[in-house]
């Protein structure tokens, strides 16, 4: 129990945020909600105030060393009360939503933190917090890497074809030395067959990957399992990735989907893409081009992969945060 209240006390940095996702869940579970709150405070101020008076008188002659006296008190109490209440609005952002979210799922005990030790954790439906190492799309990370060499590559043909006026001006003069034998040489690529490429590799990548989301997948250390979730680029803090990419982060969300280790399915990367209607030859093609690239060392790139081998599961995401 000790632990489970510091789990839900602790604060934690969103890095991806669905705000639509967040705010449906608490309207349900608190039958409506507000983003501002009015809360009253107030103060009692009481102040007691006491009069006393005393006598005493002495007799005189022989009773002179006595003294008589006639003590009382006449106390006079007054009480004052002054009450002072003041008001103010509490207005609360999306991460502190997550907060009361997140406490009521674990107070409530609606969600399970995965360790991979038992398969009622990963059953389909229920709250999860995954704990991994965020990795980009396996597919389309490779293909994106090399659109971007070739236009470092088309840069460079394009100051490469720009010859000097020493070139211009004695290109057409016969070489003495060659004895008349032309010289060959090894063309590159030309402007237009780069272009080419890169058009191809930006619509294979886009078809894969939605316009607007990104697919990535989460390596958990303490576990076989990986996980993966697609994101919307509007509920990223860095639409780039840069922070949340090969960083270990926690994920929140609901499970889709669970492979235990040993099943005969697998998670298909291009599922939903125009590319899955094509022959398996034709894409293990494509991947072992960038792997002989790789081997041959004129590119350092991942190997391609279309599918996701159990264990593993898929993620509806809420929130993900460190």
């Amino acid at each position: 129990m000790a632990a489970d209240q510091a789990m839900s006390n602790e604060l934690v940095i969103t890095v991806y945020l669905d705000t639509n996702a967040l705010l449906d869940l608490l309207a349900t579970v608190e039958d409506g909600f507000t983003l501002v709150e009015r809360v009253t405070s107030g103060t009692t101020d009481a102040r007691t105030s006491e009069r006393s008076g005393e006598a005493s008188f002495g007799a005189p002659g022989v009773f002179n060393f006595f003294k008589l006296g006639l003590s009382g008190k006449l106390a006079k109490t007054t009480n004052a009360t002054r009450d002072d209440k003041t008001e103010s609005e509490v207005t609360h952002t999306y991460g502190s939503l997550l907060h009361r979210l997140r406490r009521y799922l674990i107070d409530e005990q609606l969600i399970t933190t995965a360790t991979g030790q038992s398969l009622t954790e990963f059953q389909v439906g229920r709250f999860v917090e995954f704990t991994g190492v965020v990795r980009p799309n396996p597919f389309t990370a490779s293909f994106r890497q090399l659109q971007s060499m070739l236009d470092y590559v088309s840069v460079a043909t394009s100051f490469g074809n720009q010859s000097s006026p020493q070139q211009r001006t004695g290109g057409n003069k016969p070489n003495r030395n060659s004895g008349g034998a032309q010289s060959s040489r090894v063309d590159g690529p030309s402007s237009a067959q780069l272009k080419a490429m890169g058009d191809f590799f930006k619509q294979l990548t886009a078809d894969v990957e939605r316009e607007g989301t990104s697919t990535v997948l989460l390596d958990s250390e303490s576990s076989k399992y990986r996980a993966i979730i697609t994101l919307y680029d509007d509920f990223l803090r860095d639409r780039s990735m840069a922070e949340l990419l090969n960083r270990e982060f926690r994920v929140l969300g609901k499970i889709a989907r669970h492979l235990p280790e040993g099943s005969s399915e697998k998670v298909d990367l291009l599922a939903s893409s125009g590319l899955a209607g094509f022959s398996s030859e034709l894409l293990g093609g494509l991947s072992a081009a960038v792997a002989e690239m790789s081997r041959s060392g004129s590119a350092k790139l991942a190997t391609p992969s279309t599918v996701i081998e159990p264990p593993v599961i898929e993620i509806v995401p809420i929130a993900i945060y460190l």
